[in-house]
């Protein structure tokens, strides 16, 4: 089952997003535990997103069944540094 793990970084709370929930139709997702809402063209981009993402793991998985080719499965992990919290040693 693939779902995306959200953090809202207003209240550090996190949650998921399952992919019956990932509607264009749908109004973009609320924090449930501080009620901030995403906005709706950053939506839509997560949404495609998604999809594309998920395609390509069920492709990995379909060519190693049909195919016997190598099976891979990709996670996407994202963590935000702010800018001035970067140190570069020279």
């Amino acid at each position: 089952m693939d779902y995306l793990k959200v953090h809202c970084f207003h209240c550090r709370g996190e949650f998921e997003l399952y992919n019956r929930n990932m509607n264009y139709d749908d109004k973009p997702p609320r924090c449930p535990h501080c009620l901030k809402m995403m906005n709706k063209t950053q939506w839509e981009r997560l949404i495609n997103a998604y999809y594309t993402f998920a395609e390509v793991n069920k492709n990995f998985r379909k060519y190693h069944d049909d195919r016997g080719e190598a099976l891979f499965q990709v996670e996407l992990r994202s963590y935000y540094v702010k800018p001035e919290r970067i140190v570069i040693d020279d």
